[in-house]
């Protein structure tokens, strides 16, 4: 039979014909791939590059470590320092309650709030941020596996609370939240750089070292007009005024009135920004920016001016002062003393209300008005700093004849030092108005000045001619007799005006019967005016004269910042001779009183002639034996002084400079 043959040939032939039809798809798809292969390879592959690197490529942000702020010598206020933070991989722990009892004991954390952390089943967590030095080396040494260390910057203030209500702080998150630190956050925070990095398959972390970064963070640092030295001559005073008087709080403003620069600028209570937390917003706050004041007699400085700027008065003529007590309307106006005709000059000198309102009346509420804001009042000074006031001026229109005589000695208005600085820096500098300055220059991560700020003249107040007068007749203030005589210095002819202020009820109207601000508010030398000082005392209780309280200050600080200056004393007429007799001024009433006698040029303390041995001495307590020292000072590091240049023994009066090199205990 011949069927099963052909049967037979018919199922090899189907079959080699699906092979075949096999094959020949397996070819076709083989070289489609190929072809796809070699399409995507040579035509296409930056597309798909680039959609690869979207799935496992990531930017990762990075910080930029927070600028540095510098006095105007270069020292350094606010620093960024790096120091180990401790974290854990609570997965990597097999006994988390005996880690936890160790790490406590060397990281003052309670073991159990450790333990609790450790048994959380995440792969990361923060167990305490910022150790110490002696910390870090202690949890080293125990070994823990899954324990582990991370590099944080932390902001820190070398010099403690020196300057804290200007410098501010930062936040964990580095973001600024009071003061300087605040107003240039953006500068001093910089721009956050990016850096390459890879996810492996389980979605974990790979950071590429070896690439380059995509963009460098960029951070700016501050140099500013700021002195440290000044600003603890100031700092210590004011804390030695508060105290001394028993006074609520203070602060003082130092400047350099021709420029408008702020050397230094001083608040009490004080605070420590590196722990800023363990105060409150209260004490935060820089009030010599913030807080307005009514200024009291310090404010006839501004009503003179601008009744001899419009020459309605003459510093020989004479006003009757109607033996102590003057009605305007229903509203009795009193001086301490019953003074009968007094002169302009003596109006000043002896601080009458009674005539310094008769003056207000010659000039008028508009036109005074027209001078209190031109002088700066009313409106803020611009300085940079958070939270600045611009204290109280209310319209002329809405004056009656009892505000207009209550604003010339410095009531029913009300201002912050820091105008009342720039307002007296207008009557230093011949008339002109200058803009505060307190940041000098910025500078980039290399030191390079990438900005540098020149002072500004906002517009002039009055005349020279008038500042001249105005000069001598706030001279005339500071002589035995007048009611700023304990502001007067020993080397240098100083001008300038005490305040007395009641202060205003807010509660129910009217002003406190024994509540008061003290001032005093002047500038040295008088014929070329280097340095401008507000004092302002808050409700002192051992006294409360701004001549008594505030004066004093002035005068120590003044005698200070010059000697530190280097501003060569004055060849007056008194150099050589005893300063026997200054003015008690308990009140303007008293007559003088004999003092101590203390030549020019004498000590007047038992500080030392020689350089002394600092070692082993705080900053404070060494600055203290170097009160004497009028060269330039350099400061390193912080805590202690471990050395310093030059050695013990020598003339200070040979010495030009000297470095401290201070380190923590």
């Amino acid at each position: 039979m011949t069927v099963q043959p052909r049967q037979n040939n018919l199922e090899v032939r189907w079959i080699r014909f699906r092979v075949l039809l096999v094959a020949t798809g397996l070819l076709f798809g083989f070289l489609l791939l190929i072809g796809r292969s070699f399409q995507v390879q040579f035509f296409q592959w930056e597309g798909w590059a680039s959609v690869a690197n979207k799935q496992i490529r990531r930017d990762f942000h990075i910080e930029a470590r927070r600028g540095e702020i510098y006095d105007r010598n270069g020292q350094e206020l606010a620093i960024s320092i790096e120091l180990e933070s401790l974290a854990a991989n609570p997965r990597a722990i097999k006994d988390p309650e005996g880690a936890a009892k160790k790490l406590a004991a060397v990281v003052e954390i309670p073991a159990t709030r450790l333990e609790k952390k450790l048994r959380q089943h995440r792969a990361f967590v923060w167990l305490k941020h910022y150790l110490t030095p002696r910390q870090t080396d202690a949890v080293r040494a125990l070994g823990l596996e899954g324990i582990h260390f991370v590099k944080e910057n932390r902001r820190y203030y070398p010099n403690v609370e020196l300057a804290g209500h200007l410098l501010g702080f930062v936040g964990r998150d580095h973001i600024g939240l009071e003061g300087l630190e605040v107003a240039q956050d953006q500068l001093l925070g910089g721009e956050s750089g990016t850096h390459p990095g890879a996810k492996d398959a389980r979605g974990q972390i790979i950071y590429t070292h070896g690439l380059p970064a995509a963009s460098d963070p960029q951070a700016y640092s501050l140099r500013l007009t700021l002195d440290k030295r000044i600003q603890y001559i100031a700092e210590r005073e004011l804390q030695k005024t508060v105290t001394d008087y028993g006074a609520k709080g203070g602060m003082i403003v130092v400047t350099e009135p021709k420029s408008g620069e702020i050397l230094a600028m001083a608040v009490f209570p004080s605070f420590n920004p590196n722990s800023f937390s363990s105060y409150g917003p209260a004490v935060w706050r820089n009030r010599a920016v913030t807080d307005a004041f009514e200024p009291g007699s310090t404010f006839k400085i501004f009503l003179m001016a601008a009744a001899l700027e419009e020459a309605l008065v003459h510093p020989d003529d004479l006003f009757y002062c109607e033996n102590g007590k003057y009605k305007v309307v229903n509203h009795t106006i009193h001086d301490l003393k019953k003074f009968g005709w007094l002169s302009l000059a003596q109006i000043l000198r002896f601080s009458s209300n009674i005539g310094a309102a008769k003056v207000s009346e010659k000039l008028g509420p508009s036109r005074f008005y027209h001078y209190i804001r031109g002088f700066g009042f009313g409106a803020p000074t611009e300085l940079g700093l958070p939270g600045e006031t611009a204290g109280l001026v209310r319209s002329p229109d809405k004056w009656t004849p009892v505000d207009l005589a209550a604003a010339s000695f410095g009531q029913s208005l009300s201002v912050s030092a820091t105008q009342l600085a720039m307002a007296l820096g207008a009557v230093a500098n011949d008339g002109l108005l200058m803009q505060p300055l307190l940041i000098k220059e910025v500078l980039d991560a290399q030191g390079r000045v990438v900005r540098r700020n020149n002072s500004r003249v906002v517009r002039r107040v009055i005349s020279v001619a008038t500042a001249e007068r105005l000069k001598d007749l706030l001279a005339d203030v500071l002589t035995p007799g007048g009611t700023g005589a304990r502001a007067a210095l020993a080397q240098y002819q100083a001008a300038g005006k005490t305040g007395t202020a009641q202060k205003s009820n807010h509660k129910g109207g009217g002003y406190e019967d024994d509540s008061y601000t003290a001032s005093f508010v002047g500038f040295a030398p008088v014929a070329d005016p280097k340095i401008l000082v507000v004092v302002v005392i808050n409700e002192p209780q051992k006294g409360y004269y701004g001549g008594v309280v505030a004066a004093p200050a002035f005068r120590r600080i003044a005698q200070q910042t010059l000697h530190a200056l280097q501003v060569p004393p004055e060849k007056t007429q008194n150099k050589g001779k005893n300063v026997a007799t200054l003015d008690s001024i308990g009140s303007p009433s008293q007559s003088p009183v004999t003092l101590q006698p203390v030549a020019y040029g004498q000590r007047q303390n038992n500080q030392p002639t020689v350089m002394p041995d600092l070692t082993g001495l705080s900053l404070r307590a060494a600055l203290d034996r170097l009160q004497n020292f009028t060269g330039s000072l350099d400061i390193h590091g912080s805590g202690r002084v471990v050395g310093q240049n030059p050695e013990p023994g020598r003339n200070l009066s040979t010495i030009s400079s000297c470095s401290l090199i201070l380190a923590a205990d």
